[in-house]
């Protein structure tokens, strides 16, 4: 007669959880980058690749996440919260407050875009998710697809703009800003990026 052996199957959850996990902030991720004007022009996979090298940062109230003069090659992503745009000033309460920004949207494009240092503080109101998107991720896909630096330019351009008559600055000022902005963006970005002219 023979006897049947009990047989156990260890499923390893620790694991199967880790990557649930990883795929679930994948897809937010996406989520988050889809709902970005900025990146309105990217095909799925290059979203992709993206949401793969995003670096998550998380802020609590009155953290600054960037400073004005700091020399910068990312931008941020605001996935969840708010954030304050405060212009230079010694102090807290000489800095003129810009614009405040909710979830989604994003910041510190120029720095990304051409390596300019940054042009405001950023301070967190609350607790605050952000998303950093560094230089070296971005330059695989701006290599493998130069004609994103036009979508960029133009969507830089025009936030340009608005932050411009956010500030007051007279129509005519605005359309001479305008008018070069675009064209300007373009050959810094190749710039930054060793991209060749097409």
């Amino acid at each position: 007669m023979q006897f049947s052996y009990p047989h156990r199957v260890l499923i390893n959850a620790e694991h199967e959880t880790a990557d649930v996990r990883s795929k679930r902030a994948l897809d937010e991720r996406m989520r988050v980058l889809a709902r970005v004007p900025l990146f309105a022009a990217f095909t799925e996979p290059e979203l992709q690749a993206l949401a793969a090298d995003l670096v998550g940062c998380q802020f609590v109230e009155n953290d600054i996440i960037s400073r004005h003069g700091e020399s910068a090659d990312c931008l941020y992503i605001l996935a969840a919260g708010r954030v304050a745009i405060f212009g230079a000033g010694d102090q807290r309460a000489a800095r003129p407050k810009l614009a405040e920004l909710s979830d989604p949207d994003y910041f510190g494009e120029m720095g990304l875009l051409t390596g300019q240092a940054r042009t405001a503080n950023v301070i967190a109101l609350g607790d605050v998710l952000c998303y950093r998107l560094d230089k070296e991720a971005f330059d695989a896909i701006l290599q493998a697809r130069p004609a994103l630096v036009e979508a960029l330019s133009q969507v830089v351009a025009a936030r340009q703009a608005a932050n411009d008559k956010t500030l007051e600055l007279s129509a005519e000022a605005r359309a001479r800003q305008a008018s070069n902005r675009a064209a300007e963006l373009v050959r810094r970005i190749r710039a930054f990026f060793d991209l060749m002219p097409p």
